[in-house]
């Protein structure tokens, strides 16, 4: 059997334990809590950062180029629902992104107890978890970074929105 086939042979193997836990939690938080969080992010950061430059304009300009309104604004219930769904899909999936390190320790923990003191361990399976779990920290990480500074945007606009004074 050579390395590829070992290494197919360890990780079928492995998915059905802590693997398998792992690899669920980051199709988990990817539907449930980054689409949610990236859906309602978008909405209100489109809803104060308008991509066309005429949004600027007065009605009198607006009318006068022949430019016809595109869209409403939110209203305020509309912006405050979709931050506070925002505010709280971002907290779990947030949450559970930092997790994935730790279920990978734990699982080459668990995987290297019953060793102890065997001399025929194959630590390649005790590392599966941990490689899972470095893998979705990384995805998740690079997907947090897509949305973040939007949300802190969105928390600027919302915060100037509400108190106009404090500016």
């Amino acid at each position: 059997m050579n390395l590829l086939e070992q290494v197919v042979s360890i990780l079928i193997e492995n998915f059905l334990g802590l693997d398998m836990i792992i690899i669920g939690l980051a199709v988990a938080n990817a539907l449930f809590f980054y689409l949610p969080t990236k859906i309602n992010t978008d909405k209100i950061y489109s809803h104060f950062n308008k991509t066309d430059k005429t949004s600027n304009l007065n009605n009198y300009s607006k009318k006068a180029f022949g430019i016809l309104p595109k869209e409403e604004k939110l209203s305020v219930d509309k912006l405050l629902d979709y931050r506070e769904k925002m505010n709280k899909s971002y907290s779990y999936f947030s949450n559970i992104s930092t997790m994935f390190p730790l279920f990978g320790m734990l699982g080459t923990v668990m995987s290297l107890m019953p060793i102890v003191g065997s001399a025929d361990a194959n630590f390649f399976e005790a590392l599966t978890s941990t490689f899972w779990g470095i893998v979705f920290a990384i995805i998740f990480k690079a997907l947090d970074a897509g949305i973040s500074y939007k949300i802190d945007d969105n928390e600027k606009h919302m915060d100037y929105f509400f108190n106009p004074s404090n500016m």
